[in-house]
């Protein structure tokens, strides 16, 4: 099922009384507070990125459409997830079910959510079982910094037709005094978190801890939301500048999803959603020129979704089993990484394996018994995949030119090989403004529990292809204006061999289609401490054939954040989303939805600081929803107090 989702909400005179309410805290000094501003990285060599190559360039040498996300940022605008922090970024739009933490569908420029590869630490997160990678539960106290491509990047990563999102977390400490920091969070319907985390040095030993916990009774139509999360990196220097690193995380999300009566009978469901991993990874200089870097990982994932019959039901005995389904799925993964720096070049060589294992086993109730004819228990037949890949990556700097061409060779044990060419570059036109484009060819390959293993009704197609996709992308960075910096871009990716399902409702190889359209972002330099941030997204679907019609989505983030030296930050953020789809039951959209925030720093010395915060979430009570069953929950607060040492 494809899901679609609306941010609406009304405008209001709130706005300006916001607002207003800042003005007498207003700095006249120019300077920035908090944050560098991201786009200005696109002019900042000391600014690095891993996620084009794998290996750290300059920003300036990138000629993906990137965008950059920082823990200062992630922290100044008091998230409660990874979904909001993301979804104020161009290109990337989100389908949310649930209203705290719940499931949220992810499509960077008009891709499905399977089609986006999903990285921490080095280990995909993509389940084997839906293709996806829920975003929800990844504690936002752990990432340093988030690398995204929009679009294919196939060249480097393999399977990843959509884009990649790349986290990195927090380093390790650099001295032997810990330090670190404990918050609190209290909001409406007993949303509550609390969170602590350590770091620092023994030696040669880094280390890096975090513990928490996020809970909600739901704000809507009584669902509730517990997770337990826990993360370790330890790191070891060893002789001639090595680097051990060990991490491991555990996260146990447990959420009760909501009352259902569009089918008899009709039922509850929650659903657990543990995941655990853990990494090893070996850095070392070969040369003064040359690195290498190898890692291994394990990945672990159970998710139990349990639905019994409600008391309402005009079928079947309340509160009995309709039917519980335990998937479980493991995988293990290794990478090697070659870097070779000159004065104008840096080449990249490496190769990755990756085996994953799926299974499950489904519980009937009386009610499916009786009337689907079902077995008591069903135990799924495993689905097995392993893909290895090669890949190759040049950044060649001639003057104002840089050239980026790549290829990388897959090999999938059910679908088979599949190469993948880039060619990428970008042009100095001035010292502020930066021109790029890519040209490049990626793909797609079949979920695994589209093509090996299932149960009862599942009928896999081990025949099916990949999907594949040409794309091209330009762009065009630029501060030539003062005090603005600006970003376009426009892509059109052509997709063939789609996936979709047959009258049987197996999953098959399809047409093609084409997705096509373009980003525009905006941000302004401080002016008394207030700065405005703003971009749009713009997408045209056009299915192959005559019959079928086009779809379009437009999106719009708008923030404007303030932050003086004195402690006081603000943010009044805006969003609207537009799904241009038929099959939405509820349409409602009368402007923005508006969340704002207002922070201070109460006490600061080099040993101690406390900051506290207020959020207002919905703030002028917006309607949005993309099903009857997931309307957007009005305005609630929520209150926090983080002190750190």
């Amino acid at each position: 099922m494809e899901h679609r989702y609306f941010f609406v909400s009304r405008t209001s005179a709130g706005t300006a009384f916001f607002l207003l309410a800042l003005l007498p805290g207003l700095s006249s000094a120019a300077e920035p507070g908090g944050a560098s501003a991201p786009m200005a990285m696109y002019f900042d060599d000391s600014q690095l990125v891993e996620v084009a190559t794998r290996a750290p360039k300059p920003m300036s040498q990138v000629a993906e459409n990137v965008s950059i996300i920082t823990a200062e940022e992630i922290e100044a605008i008091h998230a409660q997830s990874l979904i909001e922090v993301l979804s104020r970024q161009a290109g990337l739009l989100f389908a949310r079910t649930g209203d705290f933490n719940g499931f949220a569908y992810n499509y960077i420029q008009g891709s499905r959510e399977d089609h986006v590869l999903v990285l921490i630490d080095g280990v995909r997160l993509n389940s084997a079982m839906s293709g996806d990678a829920n975003l929800s539960h990844i504690p936002l106290r752990i990432i340093e910094r988030i690398e995204i491509i929009k679009g294919p990047a196939s060249s480097v990563w393999g399977s990843s037709q959509g884009g990649v999102i790349n986290i990195f977390t927090k380093k390790t400490g650099a001295t032997a005094k810990p330090s670190g920091s404990l918050a609190v969070e209290f909001g409406e319907r007993r949303v509550a978190a609390y969170e602590a985390d350590l770091t620092g040095k023994v030696e040669r030993l880094g280390y890096y801890l975090y513990a928490g916990r996020q809970d909600s009774d739901g704000l809507k139509n009584d669902r509730y939301y517990d997770s337990g999360r826990a993360y370790g990196k330890f790191t070891v220097d060893l002789p001639k500048a090595g680097l051990l690193t060990f991490t491991g995380s555990a996260v146990d999300p447990h959420w009760r999803n909501g009352d259902f009566d569009y089918m008899t009978p009709y039922f509850s469901e929650d659903i657990r959603d543990r995941t655990y991993f853990v990494t090893a990874n070996y850095d070392t200089p070969l040369a003064d020129s040359l690195r290498l870097n190898i890692g291994a990982r394990q990945y672990e994932r159970t998710f139990v979704n349990n639905r019994d019959i409600l008391a309402t039901s005009p079928e079947g005995d309340a509160g009995s089993l309709f039917w519980k389904t335990n998937w479980r799925e493991k995988s293990q993964g290794a990478n090697a990484l070659l870097t070779w720096r000159g004065d104008w070049q840096q080449v990249t060589l490496g190769g990755e394996l990756n085996r994953s294992r799926m299974a499950s086993t489904t519980d009937f109730g009386p009610w499916s018994q009786t009337n689907w004819w079902a077995p008591a228990q069903d135990e799924s037949k495993p689905g097995y995949e392993e893909v290895w890949g090669l890949f190759a990556s040049d950044t060649m700097q001639f003057g104002r030119v840089t050239v980026i061409p790549g290829l990388r060779y897959d090999h999938h044990s059910i679908s088979g090989s599949i190469l993948s060419p880039s060619l990428g570059a970008t042009y100095q036109l001035r010292p502020d403004t930066l021109l790029r484009a890519t040209a490049s060819r990626g793909f797609q390959y079949p979920i695994l529990s589209y093509i090996a293993g299932g149960g009862l009704w599942d009928s896999p197609n081990p025949d099916m292809k990949p999907e594949t996709v040409t794309s091209f992308q330009v762009g065009v960075e630029s501060q030539a204006i003062s005090g603005i910096h600006l970003k376009f871009s426009g892509f059109y990716h052509r997709i063939t061999d789609s996936w979709t399902t047959d009258e049987n409702g197996y999953w098959i190889n399809g047409g093609a289609s084409e997705r096509k359209g373009g980003e525009a972002e905006l941000e302004t330099s401080p002016w008394h401490d207030l700065r405005l941030v703003a971009n749009a997204t713009y997408i045209l679907i056009t299915p192959e054939g005559d019959e079928v019609e086009k779809s379009s989505s437009t999106a719009t983030n708008l923030t404007l954040r303030y932050r003086d030296k004195t402690g006081w930050n603000a943010d009044l953020a805006g969003q609207y989303i537009w799904w241009d789809t038929d099959h939405i039951p509820t349409q409602q959209t009368d402007g923005m939805i508006w969340n704002a925030s207002l922070g201070r720093s109460v006490y600061r010395t080099d040993r101690l600081a406390c900051d506290l915060y207020l959020k207002a979430n919905n703030l002028f009570n917006g309607n949005a929803s993309n099903d009857l069953y997931y309307p957007i929950p009005n305005r609630w607060l929520l209150a926090g107090m983080r002190v750190s040492f």
